[in-house]
Order: C-alpha cells, then structure tokens, then sequence
C-alpha cells in the first residue's frame, strides 16, 4: 500500500470533516458580522426614536403650555411662549386686537395678553409727580424678568413633557432620561437661535391686527404714541389734582346762585373708547354732587363684542343713574352690554322720569362706524328725521318731557315745540343753538376727545362735557358749566358758566358770568 493509502487525514471521510467546519467558521463570522451591523442599527434607530420623540415632546409640551401671569407696571398680563414659524412677539390688547412684532426668527414665538389694568396701582403713577417716568423706567426690567420666567417654566414644562412621552413609548428608564433630556435641548437649542436673531428695532415697525389695523392710519408711530400719550396722562393728572380747585372757582362766580336743591345732570357725549373719560366723568360726579348722566351716544368705535364687553364696564364707575341713547357708532351689541348694568337706563323712543325730571331719548337709527360725521345721502337724513318724529309720538303721547336725548342734531328737527331742550353729541364740537317755539339744543363735544384720533392731529381735541342745573320746581334750565379738559400738549382746565335767563327762557344767547373759570396747571 502506498504512502497516500496509509494517510487517515486524507480519507474521503476526513475531507468532508474538514469541508464541514470550515463552511461552519464562515457562517459564524457572517452571522457575527450581521448581528454587529443589526446592534448598530438598532442603537442608531433607537437614538434618532429618542431625538424624533424628544423634538415632539419639546414642541407638544410648548403647544400645551399655559401661560404665566406676569405683573408689567399697572398691567396683568400672561405671557406664552409656542411654537412659531414666523418667530414673532404678539401683543394682544383686548378688545382693540393684536399689534405684531417681527422680533426675531422661528420656531418658537412669544406672546403676551394684557388681562387687566390695576386701578390702585394706575392711579398712583397718574397722581404722582414724574410716575409716569419711573413706571416706564423700571418697565424694561420688568419685561426682562417675565420673560426669563416664562423661558425657564418653558423648559421644565418641555422636560417633564419628554419624561412623559418617553416613558409611554420606551418603557425604559434609561431611554425615558435620554427623551427627556433631548427635548430640552431641542428647546433650549430653538430659544438660543431665537435670541441670536433678535432684532430691537421691530418695535418701531408693528404690524397691526384687529380693530387696531386702523391704528397707523389714526395714531401714527409707536415712538410718536408713547410720548404723547406721557403729556396726555400728564395732563389728566393737572385734571383729577385740580379739581377741587375749579369746582370752588365755579362756586364762586357772580350772579349765580345754584342752589343746594337744583337737580343736576352731567350731559356727556363720544366717549369713543377713550378709559380716561370715564376718570373724569367719576371726578365731575363726585365733586358736582350729580344726580343723573345723560349720555348721548358714541361710546365705542366699531361697536364690536370686545369693546362692548370690556370698555361699558367704566359705567361701573358711576354711582348715579346713567341714561344713554345709542349712536352711530355703538351696535346692537354695545346697547345690550350696557342695559346689563343696574344704574344704565336704555331710551328708544321713550319717555322715563329720572332723578326728577322726564327724559325722552331715541336711538341713531344708523351703524356708520366707518363714515364720516354728517349724514351722506338723502336716505340717511330721511331715517334721522324719522327717528325724531317717532321720539316726538313718544313725547306727545306721554304728555310732554323736560329734555330729549338724541346723537345726531338732525334728529333734533322734529322735536321742535315738544321738548323745551334737546342734548346730542356727534360732531365733537360744542354748540347751543335756538331751534325755535321754545326748544333750545345743546350739541356736546367728545368727552373722550374724539379717542384715538386725538392723536393724528396738530391741534388735539378738548375732552368736553356739561354740567346741566335744573329748578326743581319748573324743571327749567337754570344754567350750565361747560368744562374743558386740556389733553395733547395743554395744561388748562376751564370752566364756563352760562345762566339762561329766567324772564327769557326760550332765547339762545349765552350770558357769560364774569371770565372763565380757569386752573392753572401744576407741576
């Protein structure tokens, strides 16, 4: 036998051995190769799960946020901060709307609703020598700190958030920490881009939303708003200072003797949202000892829900009877909002007696509250002078009235020889006209100075409203205080007394007793 024959490893039977682990070692490395590629996969798989769900968590927990209540001078206000493409900051002012500003890039935005007005704390910076300076001073900081607030509540919100969300998907103590901690990076990553592309100067190119899309068109530039409306609050302060002061003028003034049981009324007109007229509204009440105010319409702009519901709540203010009849700028809405309150008395083609004396009063039968001031067609005169007809029915039918109440002078036409006074507002400019057969009308100015548009003008409107004395017994017009309150750029208050004559009730000519009645103002 040879060599080869003799050889056992060279036997078929060991060659297929051999064949056999070999084809084994190669399957063992392919099949550790597959499973060391398999573990890598699952780990990278499972960290883009980790930072795809911490991204949602981030994102879903900012969605979710409530807002947090923040303090800003007088205002109360919430501040939010959510995801955003465009990264803005938006400004909500109920009722009046949004004002926008592109303060920086996405993808999260801040936002801040102004809630309410602290009146206490208000009050103090009006009536304080420089408060409006201080409370703007310490405004930044403030704002600095709220912000801040809101930021850090922000990320443990998102980070609390991730725990959640990971917890439910993973089920796994270590990847729920993994979850967690990427969304706040993913948070904190996107408030750090946001703060890198900060730009200040936005806040002297708002954008406007709402009602107050109108506001560049009325007011101007911010920059040019915040200081005139520092004068205009500067000046309302001469206003509740001096009071007092002017109302022992007016006392004082010769050849009138009103006395201690005449009935008054305050007649005032187009508050058109201004918040200060209601301030000096209380302070006339208070210190004129008022009995009842005539209001005749214009409270609102647009007549709106939002303003209806936030800015009738002034009448609150007033703790006497409070008549009104509606303008054309006030809705359906803004009437109903009012007659919700206990001392508001609604009229509409009606006679009520009030405080001693009969007051009738019929509603604007138009909602203009984008037209100008005079009726624009022969239609709109038409349904005027029809409104007065129907109020002067109302007069007829209830025997007669002391005074009338209507927005609109046209309306006063008809009234002509059944009502000895008819008060209206409207044209934001004060008058006394004789109608004739004994009716006189008396058009109020706009006690909230014409609203915002006292801001678009070189020469600002007066807030203007009237102090009405009656004799109780005849229920004539006695005399009357027209009071003037210097807004924009003025520092005058005045007072000017009218006596209507007794032995010749029916002419129009104002007698002027001695000079106004003028405070000047203080420092």
């Amino acid at each position: 036998m040879s060599d080869r024959a003799d050889d056992p490893t060279r036997s078929p039977g060991a060659g297929r051995v051999r064949g056999a682990l070999g084809a084994g070692w190669r399957r063992t490395r392919a099949g550790s190769a597959r499973a060391g590629r398999s573990r890598l996969a699952r780990r990278l798989a499972v960290a883009v799960a980790i930072l795809l769900i911490g991204a949602a968590s981030a994102a879903g927990g900012l969605a979710l946020a409530g807002g947090t209540k923040a303090d800003i001078g007088p205002f109360n206000t919430t501040m939010t901060v959510q995801p955003d493409v465009y990264g803005e900051t938006v400004v909500t002012i109920p009722p009046l709307g949004k004002v926008v500003f592109d303060s920086h890039e996405g993808p999260v935005g801040l936002s801040m609703r102004l809630d309410s007005v602290d009146p206490d704390q208000a009050q103090v910076i009006i009536n304080t020598p420089d408060g409006v300076t201080t409370a703007s001073e310490n405004l930044a900081s403030e704002v600095t700190d709220a912000v801040v607030r809101v930021l850090v509540q922000a990320l443990a919100l998102v980070t609390l958030c991730g725990l959640a969300v990971g917890a439910l998907v993973f089920r796994n103590v270590r990847r729920t920490l993994l979850t967690a901690l990427s969304s706040l990076a993913v948070t904190a990553a996107t408030m750090g881009y946001a703060a890198s592309t900060l730009q200040v100067e936005s806040i002297s190119q708002p954008r406007y939303e709402g009602l107050l899309a109108y506001a560049p068109s009325v007011v101007g530039n911010a920059e040019d708003i915040a200081r005139d409306y520092e004068e205009y609050v500067a000046n309302l302060q001469k206003f509740v200072t001096n009071i007092s002061s002017f109302y022992a003028l007016a006392t004082d003034l010769p050849q009138l003797e009103v006395g201690d049981d005449a009935i008054r009324v305050l007649h005032v007109s187009d508050l058109h949202l201004n918040p200060s007229a209601w301030h000096v509204m209380e302070s006339v009440v208070d210190q004129f000892d008022i009995d009842v105010v005539a209001d005749t319409g214009d409270m609102n702009d647009w007549g709106s829900e939002q303003e209806a519901e936030v800015y009738s709540r002034g009448v609150t203010q007033i703790e006497v009877p409070y008549v009104f009849v509606k303008g054309n700028h006030d809705s359906a809405t803004t009437v109903a909002e009012l007659a919700a309150y206990d001392n508001v008395v609604i009229l509409d083609g009606e006679v009520r007696s009030i405080a001693g004396l009969d007051f009738a009063g019929v509603a604007d039968p138009r909602f203009t509250p984008d037209k100008g001031s005079q009726p624009s067609s022969d239609y709109a005169q038409q349904m005027l002078t029809q409104s007065g007809d129907r109020l002067r029915e109302a007069i007829e039918t209830a025997g007669g009235a002391d005074l009338a109440l209507v927005h609109e002078p046209p309306m006063a036409v008809p009234l002509v020889g059944s009502v000895p006074l008819v008060l209206s507002g409207h044209t934001h400019k004060r008058a006394v006209q004789d109608l004739g057969e004994g009716t006189t009308l008396m058009v109020e100015g706009s006690t909230g100075a014409a609203g915002l548009r006292t801001f678009d003008t070189d020469t600002p409107m007066k807030m203007e409203l009237d102090v009405l004395y009656f004799d109780p017994e005849t229920k004539d017009l006695t005399a009357y205080d027209s009071i003037s309150v210097g807004t924009i750029g003025e520092s005058d208050i005045t007072l000017d007394r009218t006596v209507v004559p007794a032995d010749a009730p029916d002419e129009a000519e104002e007698v002027q007793n001695g000079e106004a009645a003028t405070t000047p103002a203080e420092d």
